[in-house]
């Protein structure tokens, strides 16, 4: 593959993830443009042509498959979870091509009753994030299927908190992480001191990490 096709791949991904973000609402980024961003639930009529790589699959329906198709499914699902490395997006409701077509009551049950038991032969768990009804009174939901990978113990998440001083980045940490809220006058921030001298001035001196841990519904 040349670095022209791997570019271009790299953007068409790119732009999928995009419209699937506009598929459930605008984000910050298009709240910032000069155009105002319709907020219709019916604003999207489709998606691009579903990606052959990466971690997002569409599905129309996924009623009652016989045992091959239900093979098949697993396997695909299982090469999203790597492709996502541990985790996958399902759009249910939508065609290969991108068409929102949506799916009924009856169809969504059935659906997700087979997205679970997908999700529980490879160790998997299933999660709804979205989930929108069409003009037509049909629905497209968007669900995440999460796996820690078989050579992981848990998927590791870092994220740096950034800031001025005086701004409350050891305050906002130390209320995430322990649970418990601020008094006003920075008793969460004290659960992250490591050293006297800042616990005197209530400032913190020096890089610290702390863990915030999720099970994998993500409570």
């Amino acid at each position: 593959m040349s670095n022209r096709d791997s570019i271009s791949h790299k953007d068409d991904r790119n732009n999928v993830d995009k419209h699937m973000t506009s598929l459930f609402g605008p984000t910050d980024d298009d709240e910032d443009d000069n155009e105002q961003v319709p907020r219709s639930p019916f604003v999207l009529t489709g998606l691009p042509p579903e990606p052959q790589e990466g971690n997002i699959e569409y599905k129309l329906k996924l009623i009652e498959p016989d045992p091959y198709r239900l093979e098949h499914l697993i396997t695909q699902m299982n090469w999203r979870l790597q492709e996502g490395q541990g985790e996958a997006l399902y759009e249910i409701g939508v065609e290969d091509c991108g068409t929102l077509s949506g799916v009924t009551d009856e169809e969504l049950e059935a659906s997700l009753a087979t997205l679970k038991k997908m999700a529980d032969r490879l160790g998997a768990s299933i999660t709804k994030l979205y989930e929108r009804k069409l003009e037509n009174e049909r629905h497209i939901v968007e669900v995440l299927v999460r796996k820690v990978p078989d050579d992981q113990h848990f998927i590791d998440l870092r994220v740096a908190v950034l800031g001025t001083v005086n701004s409350g980045k050891s305050s906002i940490v130390g209320v995430c992480t322990h649970g418990e809220l601020d008094n006003g006058r920075g008793s969460a921030r004290l659960n992250l001191f490591r050293h006297l001298h800042e616990i005197q001035s209530g400032r913190t001196s020096s890089i610290t990490h702390e863990i915030l841990g999720f099970n994998d519904l993500g409570e």
